[in-house]
């Protein structure tokens, strides 16, 4: 079975994991501080307003928890086809959930349900990058104003660029990314996130870690002050989440390969639509307008998406489709929508993701795209 994810690790990766195993250190040390700088250098993103947790969901329950108790206003507005860790962090948060309707061919944000959903009771719109295609957050930021906070998921945009120079994440409040094993750079588990306030950064970053003061010293490095080193105040309540020596050392040399991953993946994404365009049945999803695609998804679009997916699945070919429309699901059904969800309940119907990830093989590549050529309604 080809599969939709497949990581890339190198022998670069495990030499680095055996080196911090003899270390005898396991935990958050200097390679994650190594990461860290990479990683502002890769974004172009400051390094004092960029920090790592153990997961990008731990960074979403944060940045809503800490807006929510610093801002009277409490509504939230996220496009339906989002992760569904939005909708839940801002529920546990006690905050209004107003989900609106997405593009019908992107799975990203509609923005005139937005123009429309906009009110003095917003706090904050939180959107995704539908599968790494960039949202125009200049467009969006228009639209809000300036008091409305801007807050991105770009767990899967990784790599995409709004344009040369401008990783997506880069015009906004707040930004998260996510490594886990299925994304283009990969740690195992982790995530990192962008606040453009360094004050709120600073409580982001104690909220991660217990609630301690964020320039609180190890309790190793205060024993050499002569104090007593066990003693500790809070700042805050707190969860623990934290990016290991570990995580870093699987992503570190991942660095050196982002390029040719992402040009792979180009490679790819243009043999799937020579396909499809050969083949009435089926569309995908649009790029145009963003300077560089992380092609975390190649999304296909067709009314027989399910069809499809049966058809992919009998070939020894892995689909799916992400994410399932926040208005469907149950825990979400007494959140206000604006206006009906037209967009979304099509893209949802319709859409499919199937692999591009750059350990394709030609022959696996050629055999997916002769299988895209030769589908149609009656393939089952």
């Amino acid at each position: 079975m080809i599969n939709i994810f497949q990581p890339k690790i190198t022998k670069e990766s495990l030499e680095l994991v055996e080196k911090v195993f003899d270390s005898n250190w396991l935990g958050r040390g200097s390679l994650v501080s190594e990461f860290e700088i990479e990683l502002s250098k890769y974004l172009s993103i400051p390094k004092s307003q960029l920090t790592t947790m153990s997961c990008c969901s731990d960074a979403i329950f944060a940045i809503i928890k800490l807006l929510s108790e610093i801002d009277a206003r409490k509504t939230i507005i996220v496009p339906s086809i989002s992760f569904p860790a939005i909708g839940s962090a801002i529920k546990a948060s006690n905050c209004n959930l107003k989900i609106v309707d997405v593009d019908s061919k992107t799975g990203n944000i509609c923005l005139d349900a937005l123009k429309k959903a906009i009110d003095d009771d917003t706090l904050a719109v939180f959107y995704t990058h539908y599968g790494g295609i960039p949202v125009d957050s200049i467009k969006v930021r228009d639209i809000v104003g300036d008091e409305v906070y801007l807050l991105e998921d770009s767990a899967c945009a990784f790599g995409s660029f709004e344009k040369k120079g401008v990783s997506v994440g880069e015009n906004v409040d707040f930004s998260c990314w996510s490594f886990d094993a299925m994304k283009l750079l990969v740690a195992g588990e982790g995530g990192a996130a962008y606040i453009k306030d360094q004050d709120l950064m600073n409580k982001f970053k104690e909220y991660l870690y217990l609630g301690l003061p964020s320039k609180e010293k190890s309790g190793l490095d205060k024993a050499s002050d002569d104090i007593n080193w066990w003693e500790y105040e809070l700042n805050c309540f707190g969860t623990r989440s934290v990016f290991t020596d570990i995580n870093a050392a699987i992503a570190l040399p991942q660095f050196n390969t982002l390029d040719s991953s992402i040009n792979r993946r180009n490679e790819t994404r243009k043999i799937y639509i020579d396909a499809i365009d050969k083949n009435n049945y089926l569309d995908y999803s649009s790029q145009e307008g963003c300077y560089q695609y992380s092609n975390y998804f190649f999304t296909v679009l067709t009314e027989f998406r399910d069809d499809l997916a049966r058809y992919m699945k009998k070939n020894e070919v892995y689909c799916t489709f992400r994410y399932y429309p926040l208005h469907r699901i149950g825990l979400f059904k007494d959140s206000s929508m604006i206006e009906n969800v037209h967009g979304a309940e099509k893209f949802a119907n319709t859409a499919l993701n199937i692999p591009i990830h750059q350990n394709l093989t030609n022959e696996e590549t050629a055999k997916i795209a002769s299988l895209l050529k030769a589908f149609s309604k009656s393939s089952l």
